[in-house]
């Protein structure tokens, strides 16, 4: 016990990164999500797909990607009805982090094939693909 009581902020700090290990990384490939890169995407995005965007409102109205659909990642669950199941999902956030959450809860409700897009907006911008202002 002394040793806890020693050690209890070293404790905290490795949970915390479990944690953040686990829902960015490992919880994702167990559920069958898979990884899209922004050079990926290049050939992909001819194919028929959903593109959902899962960050704020005031992120997406800063610049979106154009042919996204917004949910935002709070509201997914009541709006995931609104979603194909017929046809590849790829989600995308800021980074890649709510992203690959959402992707996680998607793809544990059915939807298949899902993707997280990596990197986020970030990579997207930095790809060159498409942005549009405002709604």
């Amino acid at each position: 016990m002394e040793w806890v009581q020693q050690h209890i902020g070293n404790i905290l700090i490795a949970m915390v990164i479990a944690w953040l290990l686990w829902k960015r990384l490992i919880a994702p490939k167990l559920s069958g999500v898979k990884s899209i890169s922004a050079a990926d995407y290049h050939d992909f995005r001819n194919e028929e797909h959903t593109l959902l965007d899962v960050r704020s409102a005031a992120e997406w109205e800063s610049g979106h990607p154009t042919e996204a659909l917004h949910i935002e990642l709070g509201t997914l669950s009541q709006r995931m009805h609104e979603l194909s199941k017929d046809k590849p999902l790829v989600v995308i956030c800021a980074s890649g982090n709510r992203s690959a959450m959402a992707a996680t809860k998607l793809a544990n409700a059915g939807f298949a094939p899902v993707y997280n897009f990596s990197g986020g907006m970030g990579s997207w911008k930095g790809a060159g693909l498409p942005i549009k202002q405002g709604r």
